[in-house]
């Protein structure tokens, strides 16, 4: 007698486990390779004042002096307190804005000396900003 063997048939299914494990894996990377943002702004008190009004306007660049007299322009801080330093980085500020009518927002520490402040409004004109604001807090 001859003896017919079969063949099974294997059915195919798809394995989720090797599958879950990579995504796993990557997930694990991309969390541990991401940088985050920190927030490079330097930390000022601002003067309070009756007439303040809030300017929502974000398009104008924003130059912060602390009480040491650190200068910060757009969260980014600006070393060395040269005129001419400050002033170049002021003017990269402008390229990249590229706005026809430049305006800065000055926000002084009360403690300021009044010679940052100064110094800072020289070099805005130097550059060619004419529409410079000086930023406080509403005693409200």
């Amino acid at each position: 007698m001859a003896m017919v063997r079969r063949r099974r048939r294997h059915e195919s299914a798809l394995e989720l486990t090797p599958l879950l494990d990579v995504i796993f894996l990557l997930l694990i990377f991309f969390m541990v390779s991401t940088s985050f943002v920190v927030n490079r702004e330097i930390p000022i008190q601002l003067p309070q004042s009756s007439s303040a009004s809030i300017d929502a306007s974000n398009d104008r660049l924003i130059m912060a002096i602390d009480a040491a007299g650190n200068f910060s322009l757009d969260g980014e801080k600006v070393s060395d307190v040269e005129i001419a330093e400050l002033a170049e980085a002021l003017k990269r500020k402008l390229d990249q804005a590229a706005a026809e009518k430049a305006s800065i927002r000055l926000d002084v520490d009360e403690a300021t000396d009044y010679r940052f402040v100064i110094k800072a409004m020289d070099i805005c004109r130097q550059v060619g900003i004419s529409d410079v604001r000086l930023n406080t807090l509403s005693k409200d």
